[in-house]
């Protein structure tokens, strides 16, 4: 159960003990122990209707005068409640909570704050010391078990508690009356109103010795303690969150008082907080004592009546930047900007302490301020004042930078009395084998920040015998190393070998290194015929057809150990390394479907036909539709996927492209169409086609029907009848439709091949044969552009500009 619900709860018990509708002004006397749990349960269903937060109603409970004890008991009782509801809490077979003889409580949501609430927080959440007031963790409330204070003033409805011990005995609890009179037995009425503990137990004692002879002697002895403690009212005003009077515990103070009523408000005092005792102005809380040193003296014992006012802050300034506690602080007459740094916490490592700039209202416009470091602590803000904590510059002020052929590398400091080159490459672990001893270059940096070129000799500073040049601050030198200077070359191996590609060349590469970087000879290579192509670095441009490289041609085995026809390698040479012409690998082709044994088979040879693969495969079965055999082909070219994906974006756009021809592309495959009842009556014919790797023989089972879509009234398979015409088959389908374009239509074979009506002579029509298995489709009209009145205008004065050209010939 949330805080929220706790509070909710707590305020409608209150409600139900008063039997009133709303929370009666005095809560002083109303104990936790008074709230039963029936009445708690009573009240649950009620909690869910209140709109107050948990805040407004905690602090209204505390203003009408509830002792914090109580308060955080009856807390304590709702949450184990809720914790007893929450693990009671199950769902019946009609989906309602059943308790089971646990209490429930009501769940409510928190109201979110609305826009303005919400940037006032924000805003105010800049203020220094406002989180002391927000920060539902630190209440301040009173502690209600420490020992009696000995200058607690006594007052009406406190209960105190008289001890006497010793030889003689006795305990008598004394509730203040509201004349301020305790009634002592034996002693009678005693005034006590106004006197401190320590003053109320001398008189209590003056008055009892005569009644206790032990108290004379030390042989009995006397205590006045307080039991339960009186509530006090305190009204606070000015510029806080929630001026009014706030009734409290006597024990309560200052702190106590300005967090119950949510603080100074956003333009009010931290730093000059009144407290008003009988019209006269007792004391000045400085809450940044608090804040900055945790010095409590302002934190004042409060009385009755007592007055708090919190005026207008009189000079509040910004600070911003690289602080560690950047906010809204105030000042009070006399305090330097220093000081202000102080409050926020003092500058960040990387602050600019040299110079702080702000801006300051003045009149009607505003002045730029500009404070240098050494002026701090002299310099007087003003109210409303902001002032801005820059970075330091992002420049190095020793820093030399080395790079290249160093076994260090990097930034170095620059000592005060000067480095010379040598001593910085000393620094950087001195030079790498690789380095170029030529010279290096040092990129210097002006005074006017543009940069410079400086070439500086190493051969003498190798040797030993000078110092190199005398660096400045931000030089930046760079090492070169041989391998820098030079071009990265390579060779190039293709061809027969497990690993063909481009290795980088090294001094000393052979060519049978190379094909051992290559991971060696592919199985069907062959060592004789070896091309070495290398570049010519005297080419005759002046020449027809000379050659722009040499050639280099070897006989050799595939014995990598053979040095005798090894050869070494120049720069960018490119190794050919030949297939054997004897060597091919086996031909596997596939057959399916109506053949007795279907398999994956090896060709005997290229050139073996299609009644072959037949033959072996144990021939057709009955069941066989010779008719519809097909053939079904790899491509041998790869598919161009960016042509696909062109032609798929196109018609997702366009709808005028068909998505056909993208299937087509985008296929690996082909059918081959083949007639293969003529084929296995003419073996060896133009019709045997010669098989390939990867080809696949799919020899379907008979299929006796016909079918018939597209543009149809209803698209069917009919059974396949001789003799019946297209014609005859269209009917049976109910026809073509208006949409349809009957004298387009098509047969599609079983095999992969189709026809479509022709016309004899170009006059009489010829339908295509139906064979068992085929596929009859109607196709769709185009659909006719609508009348299109510029391109008529167009054509009618061509037809005018002719007829009047035809008029003027004529003449």
């Amino acid at each position: 159960m949330n805080l929220l619900n706790r509070l909710f709860l707590l305020l409608l018990c209150f409600v139900a003990l008063n039997t009133a509708a709303q929370l009666p002004a005095d809560l002083s006397n109303v104990r936790a122990a008074q709230i039963t749990d029936a009445q708690l349960q009573r009240i649950v269903t009620q909690a869910q209707s209140s709109g107050m937060t948990p805040q407004q109603l905690e602090t209204e409970l505390l203003r009408r005068g509830l002792p914090p004890a109580e308060l955080a008991e009856i807390k304590q009782r709702i949450e184990q409640l809720g914790a007893n509801n929450e693990e009671g809490d199950m769902e019946d077979e009609s989906g309602n909570t059943s308790d089971k003889g646990k209490r429930t409580a009501p769940k409510s949501k928190n109201n979110p704050p609305n826009k303005e609430t919400l940037e006032a927080s924000l805003k105010r959440s800049r203020i220094f010391g406002s989180e002391l007031f927000a920060n539902t963790n630190l209440s301040f409330e009173p502690d209600l078990r420490m020992a009696t204070p000995k200058n607690y003033v006594i007052g009406p409805d406190d209960e105190l508690i008289l001890n006497v011990y010793g030889v003689n005995l006795s305990q008598q609890n004394l509730k203040v009356s509201p004349e301020g009179t305790i009634n002592v037995k034996y002693a009678g009425i005693i005034p006590v109103a106004g006197l401190t503990i320590e003053a109320a137990t001398a008189s209590i004692r003056s008055r009892l010795v005569r009644f206790y002879p032990g108290l004379s002697s030390g042989q009995t002895r006397l205590s006045v303690t307080l039991g339960n403690i009186r509530s006090i009212r305190v009204i606070l005003i000015g510029a806080i969150n929630r001026p009014g009077t706030y009734t409290l515990p006597s024990l309560a103070t200052l702190f106590n008082a300005l967090y119950v009523s949510g603080g100074p408000a956003e333009n009010g005092s931290f730093r000059n907080i009144e407290l008003i005792r009988g019209n006269k102005v007792v004391a000045n809380a400085d809450l940044y004592d608090f804040l900055q040193k945790g010095d409590l003296k302002g934190n004042l014992h409060l009385e009755d009546n007592d007055v708090i006012r919190v005026p207008y802050a009189q000079k509040l300034i910004t600070l911003n930047g690289e602080l560690n506690r950047p906010g809204i602080f105030e000042l009070q007459s006399g305090e330097s900007l220093q000081q202000a740094l102080e409050f926020a916490g003092g500058f960040k490592s990387k602050a600019f302490k040299g110079r702080i700039t702000g801006n300051r209202y003045a009149g009607i416009g505003r002045q730029v301020l500009d404070i240098a470091g050494d002026s701090l602590r002299f310099f007087q803000p003003l109210h409303g004042d902001e002032f801005v904590v820059d970075s330091v510059i992002n420049r190095y002020q020793n820093r030399v930078m080395i790079t290249g052929a160093v076994f260090k590398p990097g930034a170095y400091a620059l000592d005060g009395t000067g480095m010379t080159l040598k001593q910085l490459i000393a620094k950087a672990q001195g030079l790498k084998e690789d380095v170029y001893g030529g010279r290096a270059i040092v990129v210097r940096t002006r005074e006017d920040l543009s940069k410079e070129y400086v070439a500086v000799e190493l051969k003498p500073i190798i040797a030993g015998g000078q110092d190199g040049l005398l660096l400045r601050r931000d030089d930046s030198i760079h090492v070169a190393s041989i391998f820098d200077l030079r071009d990265t070359t390579n060779v190039t191996i293709n061809g027969a070998v497990r690993k063909p590609g481009t290795f980088r060349f090294e001094e000393g590469l052979s060519l049978k290194s190379l094909i051992i970087k290559a991971e060696g000879f592919a199985d069907n290579a062959t060592g004789r015929g070896i091309e070495i192509s290398r570049r010519k670095r005297n080419v005759d441009v002046a020449k027809a057809g000379s050659d722009i490289v040499e050639i280099i041609r070897i006989d050799d085995d595939k014995e990598l150990s053979n040095s005798s026809t090894d050869v070494v390698l120049q720069p960018f040479d490119i190794v050919t390394i030949k297939e054997d012409p004897f060597y091919k690998k086996q031909i596997s082709v596939k057959v399916t479907g109506e053949v007795l044994m279907p398999a994956v088979y090896t060709l005997q040879s290229r050139e073996e036909r299609l009644s072959s693969l037949i033959r072996r495969s144990g021939g057709l079965l009955y069941t066989a539709s010779v008719g519809g055999a097909k053939l079904i082909r790899q491509k041998k070219a790869e598919v161009d996927t960016s042509e696909v994906k062109r032609l798929l974006a196109t018609a997702s756009k366009d709808t005028s492209v068909s998505t056909t021809k993208v299937e087509q592309l985008a296929k690996t495959t082909t059918e081959v169409a083949i007639n293969l009842g003529y084929i296995l009556k003419h073996p060896g014919s133009a019709d045997d086609i010669t098989l390939e790797e990867g080809d696949e023989l799919i020899i379907p089972r008979i299929n006796n029907t016909v079918s018939v879509n597209g543009e149809v009234f209803k698209p069917v398979d009919i059974m396949y009848e001789r003799g019946k015409k297209l014609s005859d088959y269209l009917s049976d389908a109910g026809g073509v439709t208006q949409k349809g374009k009957r004298f387009k239509a098509f047969v599609i074979y079983p095999n992969g091949g189709s026809a479509k009506t022709r016309k004899i002579l170009g006059i009489f029509p010829k339908a295509p044969k139906i064979q068992p298995g085929s596929s009859i489709f109607v196709p769709e009209k185009p659909e006719r552009q609508g009348f299109d009145v510029a391109k008529a205008g167009i054509f009618m004065s061509a037809v005018t500009a002719m007829i009047t050209a035809i008029a003027l010939l004529t003449r």
